[in-house]
């Protein structure tokens, strides 16, 4: 899958002309607050997904309106051509079309798989758990999309028994209503964490022997999800448990929204260890395992996309990287540093003050730009 062109309205700093895009390595250059990172986010929220540095959609539209927004982009997939649409109005929520009908969530992640790796990322070993369950999540509606439906199910779970929760000091729930809502919440979160663990294994498949090629220091990498082990009956009484606790704090302690992802090299925490280049290669690796994990599910190859990809790293680190690229169709990477010095060959797309500087829609073939004061 690749896309032909993007047009974004009214998104970030963006300019509102179209960027063309040809197959192959593309390479997003210029200097810091030019609209890189944002070209790569409009990319993203227009295959379906949230913006990778975890912005609202308000926070996309310009500074100064925050009303409304759109981008656009004919893709190429399999021989045929789709026209794409994602619209976000402050009062309507986000809406996807393709062509002029509307189209579901669900449609469009399969239309456009894609997968994105951002400086973000590195929460996936050393930040908070709710980082992890993103990424478990996104894993399995990369290889699922069925599985956004049970995501739904028990996100309205969760919701209806925090309410019932919240209020009990001052209003008693009806007579039944607040024990449906946990069974509601347990078979939603098993179905969840079913999803997850199905996932993991099919990324596993990848990462191994990803990790295994890296180099010793990543070859004892190990992701584990002990909740995944949790049989229905256990995460039942497990609620039982918690009932008296959740009495009092107004809120539920106990499902998928409360688990974590455990990561450690040779049995021991990696974040502990870990060092800041050894953190960039393994989430690389990580992203890397999610493409192909995708690939194989799809049928399809992904589009795979980098903020900031070389930030920090050594000449051979990037190198390496740039050598390790999934085989996707099309690639982009965003950098502050110089492309021509890369030894892999890339079509380059300067962006200016958000306006982005491509060659002519043909010119897919990698083309020599005069250098533009990039640091």
């Amino acid at each position: 899958m690749r896309f032909l062109q993007i047009t974004p309205h009214s998104f970030r700093n963006l300019s509102s002309d179209p960027v063309f895009l040809g197959p192959g390595l593309h390479a997003v250059a210029g200097e810091n607050g030019q609209g890189k990172t944002n070209l790569l986010e409009a990319v993203a929220v227009l295959c379906g997904q949230r913006s990778f540095r975890r912005a609202r959609p308000v926070d996309c539209a310009p500074a100064d309106a925050r009303e409304a927004f759109s981008v656009s982009g004919d893709l190429e997939r399999a021989g045929s051509s789709d026209r794409i649409r994602v619209e976000w109005t402050r009062g309507g929520g986000r809406r996807f079309f393709r062509g002029e009908k509307t189209a579901t969530f669900r449609e469009i992640s399969e239309l456009a798989p894609a997968v994105f790796l951002a400086p973000e990322h590195r929460e996936l070993i050393a930040g908070a758990p709710e980082a992890r369950r993103r990424f478990l999540d996104r894993l399995a509606l990369g290889l699922r999309p069925a599985a956004g439906e049970d995501l739904l199910r028990y996100e309205r779970a969760i919701a209806m028994r925090n309410a019932l929760l919240a209020r009990m000091a001052l209003r008693p729930p009806a007579p039944g209503e607040l024990e449906t809502w946990t069974e509601e919440l347990v078979l939603a979160g098993d179905a969840v964490r079913r999803h997850r663990v199905a996932a993991l294994a099919d990324w596993k498949v990848f990462f191994e022997p990803l990790a295994r090629d890296a180099g010793p220091e990543y070859a004892g990498l190990a992701a584990d999800y002990p909740a995944g082990e949790t049989t229905v009956e256990n995460f039942r009484a497990e609620c039982d448990r918690a009932l008296p606790a959740e009495r009092r704090r107004g809120y539920s302690l106990c499902g998928p929204h409360r688990d974590d992802l455990l990561w450690s090299r040779n049995a021991r925490p990696l974040a502990a260890e870990g060092s800041s280049g050894e953190m960039h290669r393994a989430v690389f690796l990580v992203k890397l395992a999610e493409w192909h994990a995708v690939a194989r599910a799809r049928g399809v190859e992904p589009l795979f996309a980098a903020d900031d990809f070389d930030a920090g790293l050594s000449r051979a680190s990037i190198d390496a990287l740039l050598a390790s690229l999934p085989p996707a169709e099309q690639t982009l990477l965003s950098t502050a540093s110089d492309p021509s010095a890369w030894k892999t060959r890339a079509t380059v797309i300067w962006m200016r003050a958000g306006r982005a500087l491509t060659p002519a829609p043909s010119g897919a073939v990698p083309v020599a730009v005069p250098r533009m004061g990039v640091r």
